[in-house]
């Protein structure tokens, strides 16, 4: 698949812009600070509903937008699939602030995000599976070793471009575990009746144990080509790429990491949801004495292990670089497989993070995409060679020119 255009309004530091791109290596290269990453953030929005920068969308609204009545911020991206085209808008829109203002004040605003998918109205999480892209950024190095938390977003994130339902039922998840989080609270400061948690007991385990089989599934596919990729990069080294659930099927209490085996080939997720709603019951008196939820997916974990040596607590900054590098470029030949066809890859900056011989094994990876689009500060990075062969943008202030 590849994008065939892009349209902004009010987005970042991009007023207007109508942008027809080709099915090929694209470089957008300008100085720091003039919008090279606005435009893979604007792709990435109307892929995933969200941006991969901010967790604040107000940030996304052009600063002159503020001066208007109603601000807003649209995104359309069109991408052709092999089943035909497909047209997604995200439009940002700023609500709330005084009525005595002419104007809405971005630190009080709040914003609702409208979606249309072929020009027709979605839910934002319907923006999940109509179309693949895998983003590159030189921050990639810090999931390694980072919290828990972003190494779930990472995998989670892949395995919701390949379907929307994937996105549903993680949100209806954390749904149901802030509720029985909620209550447990309640319970742990009020007191009462126990057996108020078997609702949210049902919940909770209904919605975890298909999260917990897709991550294991997905993460089981994607080690198959990261082993191999992984020893390219880094002279003959295989990656182990390991599941560590927040539920032990077999045990009392604690995480078992899994190698070989899969969840998929242990437990149906009929049987894996009983055995985590009997875990809730049985860990339900300590949960009430915390507070909080002590097991489940929102404590799974992904490791990436080399040698017997796990990169996130050992690893050298070299190691997990290379090791985040070849689960990107893995994770993008599973979405291949999936959708019969390439993602589009979008790469932030990284090849100035890389040696030259990663930067060779990357730019030989682009060859297998039918759309790669990248930015860089320095052109000359690159051979001549390559920067001949590929469609060259610059962008300075929020404007972008073709290079001749």
């Amino acid at each position: 698949m590849w994008l065939r255009a892009l349209s902004l309004t009010q987005f970042r530091n991009y007023a207007r812009l109508e942008w027809r791109l080709e099915p090929r290596v694209i470089m957008i290269y300008g100085g720091n600070a003039q919008g090279k990453t606005n435009l893979l953030e604007a792709i990435a929005c109307a892929t995933m509903g969200h941006s991969f920068r901010t967790h604040s969308d107000r940030e996304l609204i052009h600063w002159t937008a503020w001066q208007d009545p109603m601000p807003f911020a649209r995104v359309i991206a069109e991408f052709v699939r092999k089943d035909g085209p497909v047209r997604l808008e995200l439009t940002l829109v700023a609500e709330g602030g005084a009525p005595s203002r002419p104007t809405l004040a971005p630190e009080t605003a709040s914003i609702r995000k409208q979606v249309r998918i072929n020009g027709i109205p979605h839910r934002v999480l319907d923006l999940f599976g109509q179309a693949a892209v895998v983003l590159f950024t030189p921050q990639d190095v810090e999931v390694v070793g980072g919290p828990p938390a972003e190494r779930r977003r990472l995998l989670d994130l892949l395995i919701a471009q390949t379907s929307s339902a994937f996105a549903r039922t993680l949100a209806a998840y954390q749904r149901a575990l802030s509720q029985r989080n909620a209550l447990l609270r309640q319970l742990q400061e009020e007191g009462g009746d126990p057996a108020q948690l078997d609702l949210w007991d049902e919940a909770v385990a209904r919605y975890g144990a298909p999260l917990m089989e897709q991550r294991a599934r997905a993460l089981q596919a994607i080690a198959r080509h990261a082993e191999d990729i992984h020893k390219a990069l880094s002279g003959g080294e295989p990656l182990l790429l390991r599941y560590v659930p927040g539920l032990d099927p077999f045990q009392a209490g604690g995480q078992m990491a899994l190698g070989v085996m899969t969840w998929g080939e242990m437990l149906r997720v009929d049987a894996l949801q009983e055995v985590f709603q009997r875990a809730l019951l049985r860990e339900r008196a300590l949960d009430i004495q915390r507070g909080t939820t002590r097991i489940g997916p929102h404590r799974d974990d992904l490791r990436f292990i080399v040698d017997g040596v796990d990169l996130g607590l050992y690893g050298s900054r070299g190691q997990q670089r290379t090791a985040i590098l070849a689960f990107k470029l893995a994770a993008a030949r599973w979405l291949a497989s999936v959708f019969q066809e390439s993602p589009v890859l979008l790469l932030d900056e990284v090849m100035a993070e890389l040696d030259e011989e990663r930067r060779r094994y990357l730019l030989r990876a682009l060859e297998d995409v039918e759309q790669a689009i990248m930015t860089t500060a320095d052109p000359m990075l690159f051979e001549p060679a390559f920067r001949e062969r590929v469609r060259r943008f610059v962008v300075q202030a929020g404007f972008l020119r073709e290079e001749r």
